[in-house]
């Protein structure tokens, strides 16, 4: 059974960028839905995924 699931990153743009790309390579998932917003230097990032069945940590 698939859980949708969600991350939240926050920080600086170059910061966010990384933690995102290391996120993405680390965490096989099917991406539905990612929002953005912006506030004075700092960037929100919220991604709403499915993790793959096999590697689905409340399933092992």
């Amino acid at each position: 059974m698939s859980q949708l699931c969600c991350h939240v990153f926050r920080g600086l743009p170059k910061e966010i960028e990384e933690e995102v790309n290391k996120f993405l390579e680390s965490t096989p998932c099917e991406i539905h839905h990612v929002l953005q917003s912006e506030s004075t230097n700092h960037v929100t990032i919220t991604i709403f995924y499915v993790m793959d069945a096999q590697e689905d940590p409340l399933t092992v």
